[in-house]
């Protein structure tokens, strides 16, 4: 349904950040911490290398409105949209759930998430991937070389993951981390419904450290 709303060139594309499913968990994102506009979403699209017509997503955000995705409220002038609560997490989603619960200061969210995203997938991680988690302070993050990022970039490209040539990675490489550690359980044991099978089960409630 969604897919007559995509450009031509989009529909059957890969399916993390560049097609429909691309562009759903980048507004998605956008909207999980604060209601946007159309307007507030557009800039924050361009942020991460999207540019679209206004038209193509107002039509975009009505049509996830409309199968639950996103929920739409009329403030005049504007109509501003929010995240729908039916709909099901990410992983992104998850680690940013895990962080906010164990740090509270965002620079040390941001970097949290980061160690995360790059012990799981052994390669820089990308500004959208930290956006899509729900955090924002990136500022003392270390970012990875033009060769790295390169990689890392071509890598994903091969799963027809575009990731335009300017955004920044970043990759946390810390020999030990509890709490990095005890995040990525918390998510296998989550993932695989195996809270019964864990005897110790301290790694369940980060919050209490």
């Amino acid at each position: 349904m969604l897919s007559v709303l995509l450009p031509a060139r989009w529909r059957g594309a890969g399916p993390l950040f560049v097609p429909e499913r691309n562009l759903k968990d980048l507004v998605v994102s956008s909207v999980r911490a604060k209601e946007r506009s159309i307007s507030a979403l557009a800039k924050d699209l361009t942020t991460v290398g999207y540019k679209f017509h206004r038209l193509f997503l107002a039509g975009y955000l009505k049509a996830l409105a409309d199968v639950g995705v996103l929920r739409e409220k009329e403030i005049p002038p504007a109509k501003v949209y929010t995240a729908s609560t039916y709909r099901g997490k990410n992983l992104y989603d998850c680690v940013g759930e895990k962080v906010r619960a164990v740090e509270s200061d965002p620079t040390a969210q941001t970097r949290l998430a980061a160690s995360v995203l790059s012990r799981l997938f052994r390669r820089p991680v990308f500004l959208r991937e930290l956006k899509e988690c729900g955090v924002d302070a990136i500022a003392d993050l270390p970012t990875t070389s033009k060769e790295e990022r390169e990689e890392a970039r071509r890598a994903l490209a091969k799963l027809h993951l575009q990731i335009p040539t300017n955004e920044p990675a970043y990759f946390v490489d810390e020999r030990r981390n509890e709490l990095r550690d005890a995040i990525i359980t918390d998510l296998l044991v989550e993932k695989f419904d195996m809270a019964p099978l864990v005897l110790d089960t301290r790694q369940m409630k980060l919050a209490d450290r």
